[in-house]
This record gives C-alpha cells, structure tokens and sequence, in this order.
C-alpha cells in the first residue's frame, strides 16, 4: 500500500484525501491550521452556522452534487431564487431580466441593444476563439465600447485594479455560460448548504478518519526533501517516508516546498494572485432587496454587496441582516495592512453612499476576513499549469489548475477527482 502526504486542509486536499483513501492508499493529510475545511470555515451568527467566506453552488456543479450524495448530505442542499443588481454613479439597477436592462438608464437604447447582443456573442462563442482577446480588446474591437466603459470597465478596475486591462475574456465567458446554466424555470437558482458549506469539510473529514485517513492539524510544513524516491516531510519533526507527495497550497507556497531548479520555480512565478478581504456584518435591517450586487462605481470602496439573508432568508438569523462585503486588491496594496477598525469605517462610509439610511450603529456584530492569493489571476494568453511538478511522484494542485474556469468548490473537487484517476492509473 503505497503511502501518500498531502499538503493543505482546503477542499482540495480533503477531497483528495478521502477518494485516495477510497482507492486504497494510505494517505496522511497535513494542515497548518487547528481544523481543516480553509475557505470553507464558518462561525455561529445569530446560533447559525454560516461562511466566513460567501458561497454558492449552481445547478451544473456535478462534481459538488454528486459528492454532496455521495457522503450523505445532499439532503442539506437548497435550490433558491436569486437576484442580481448593479450600483452605479450613487443609483442601484435591477439586473435580473431583460425588462431591467431597458430600465438602466446609464446605457442608450442602442447600447442597451448592444448589451444583449454582446451577452449572446460571448456565450456562443469557442474557447480557442475567447482565448485570442483580453475582456477590454474584445469589448473595443466589436464596437462595444460604451459597454465596456459604463458596465464592465468599472468591475474589471474595482477587482483587478491596474491590471484589468490584462486580464483575459476567458474569464468573464466562463462566467457568464456557468451563470446562465444556473437558471431553472426562467430564474437563476444558487445552492446553499442550510448548515454552511463548512458541513462539506466535517463530512470529508469524518469519511477521512472512517477509512483509516491521517490528519495532522497545526503543522505548517516547510519542507519536503527527496531520499531515494522517498518523500520526507520536515517541520519540527521528522515524520514518515512517503511514496507520493501532493500539494494544495497557492503557488508562493508551494515554491517554498521543496528545493525546486530556478527553471521551475521562473516558471512557476507566473501564476499570480490577488488577495481579499471579506467583512462580514450582522445588521438590523435589509441594505437592499437583492442578494449580489456588483459595485460599478469608484467612490464605493468595496466590489460586492452581497446580502445573504436575501438568499436564505432572515427568519433562521431571528430577522437579522448578513452581509458580505468583498474587496480583491494587490498582494502588496496597502489597505490589505489596514486595521479591522480601518476597513470597517471605510465599508461603513461606502454602505452609506448606497443606502442612504444605513448607519454605523445598524451593525451589531462585524468580522473582518483576510486571504492571500485569494484569486488567481487569468491575464491574456494564459496557460494552466502542469498538475506534476519536475519531481517524479510530486504533485501540485491549485486554484490556477482550475482554467479555464474560476476558482470555486465545484473546481476544487473537480480537480480533486482529476488527480485522484491520474495516481490510481499510474499505479496500476
């Protein structure tokens, strides 16, 4: 039985973990943290288990579907309506239907038009053919060019700053075609676990342990050495040889593994991250009658409102208001080192350009969230990186393995299940 180490709790390695394990491996799982489940955490708001970090699944998640059957849990699994807005030059828009887009007033019925058309385009268009364009060019050179400038320009600059330009239309596209898959009976429907998706991880963990799985909390491995073909993993102790070695972790960190050649780790330094901060707030009453609202104005200093209670419903927080508010920016961009106190006071000052009756003393409870290289940056001409690594029988998994799609954990599974077959089909 050949022995394998993976590195990082997150979805990914738990989902590993348990399918190897499945497959007959023995399989230990390493996380620097004191639980596992990374993004997937959650804390009690209102006696509510509920994300730190907001998520939702669609209907065309099958890895996650057939996963969540699988381990018994699908029961947990809502199918609810949801609703979109846009927040523009101080004035919030309907975004749900094609009534609303004739409603937007900052567009002209021609570029109204456009928009539709352009939507259309994109969906029906080849990835060979997507892949050729950053989001920007595409836009300009099919005489889009006031809706780039009024609806998309704002939320490529709010989320990748001064690298939107660069930033590929493969992943607006992928967007947009999981988006439209989503929709049942006419309406987008999002899935959410009723008792956070954190249930995900305490099953995988539980099926981890049943099936005889290792997990070693509370050790952030700093290296990894090579002996013979076998794999020994360092950190303040020496633990056992193992015959496999994969990582989960963000790209950074995963070149700190191991003593990689300069040509993999140059190679490597071209997958790139942006960092999040997520403030999550308990409220006393409703921002908006919206569940996702995408922030296209410049003097908000966030990108989304997100207000699950819209979602789910505020009856199970006893009538409370959940917001997400979500900030992506640079690795190195200052606001990141801000104070909780810092961000919120300028959160507050942006819920208060779009509700004019929000006030500070309406928050009864604030968390504030931090996650490097959060988000994989997808700039044009890019290419996913190789699941093996210059080391024979070490393997690498990560959100920029996910292209062309976004990050999410439908991908995380997806990828999961991927190098699951790829171990079971070289060891046969």
């Amino acid at each position: 039985m050949k022995k394998i180490a993976i590195i990082g709790g997150g979805i990914s390695g738990l989902t590993l973990s348990y399918k190897l394990l499945k497959k007959g491996f023995n399989v230990t799982l390493y996380e620097k943290n004191d639980d596992v489940s990374g993004q997937l955490y959650s804390i009690s708001l209102e006696n509510k288990m509920t994300d730190i970090f907001y998520h939702v699944t669609f209907l065309s998640d099958v890895n996650f579907i057939n996963l969540c059957k699988e381990l018994n849990i699908y029961n947990k699994l809502q199918w609810l309506d949801s609703s979109m807005a846009y927040f523009t030059n101080g004035e919030m828009y309907s975004f749900n239907t094609p009534l609303d887009m004739l409603k937007f007033k900052p567009l002209n019925l021609i570029d109204k038009i456009k928009f539709g058309y352009s939507i259309l385009k994109l969906r029906y268009m080849k990835i060979e053919n997507v892949e050729k364009y950053t989001a920007k060019n595409w836009f300009l050179e099919n005489g889009f060019e006031r809706v780039w400038s009024v609806i998309w320009e704002p939320l490529f600059k709010l989320k990748f700053h001064n690298q939107s330009d660069t930033i590929s239309l493969v992943w607006l596209w992928d967007k947009l075609l999981k988006r439209g898959k989503s929709r049942g009976e006419g309406k987008e429907k999002f899935g959410y676990m009723e008792d956070s998706f954190y249930i995900l991880a305490e099953a995988l963990k539980k099926e981890i342990k049943t099936l005889g799985g290792n997990i070693i909390l509370n050790t952030d491995i700093k290296e990894i050495n090579n002996d013979n073909g076998k794999f020994k993993i360092l950190n303040n102790t020496n633990f056992d040889n193992y015959d496999i070695a994969i990582s989960t972790l963000s790209t950074n960190n995963h070149s700190e593994l191991f003593k990689f050649s300069d040509k993999y780790n140059k190679y490597l330094s071209k997958y790139k991250y942006q960092s999040a901060i997520c403030a999550l707030l308990v409220v006393k009453n409703k921002i908006s009658n919206y569940y996702w609202t995408n922030i296209g104005d410049y003097d908000v200093p966030f990108g989304g409102l997100i207000e699950h209670t819209n979602l789910v419903g505020n009856e199970i927080y006893n009538g409370k208001t959940i917001i997400y508010l979500s900030k992506y920016l640079d690795n190195d961009d200052d606001f990141y080192k801000k104070t909780e106190e810092e961000i919120l006071k300028d959160f507050y000052i942006g819920l208060a350009k779009i509700n004019n009756n929000f006030s500070n003393s309406d928050v009864l409870e604030s968390y504030i969230f931090k996650e490097k290289d959060a988000q994989p940056i997808i700039y044009n001409g890019y290419q996913k990186p190789d699941t093996k690594t210059e080391i024979k029988n070490f393997y690498w998994i990560s959100t920029h393995h996910v292209y062309p799609h976004d990050r999410g954990i439908e991908y995380g599974i997806e990828q999961a299940n991927n190098l699951c077959d790829m171990i079971v089909k070289n060891d046969s």
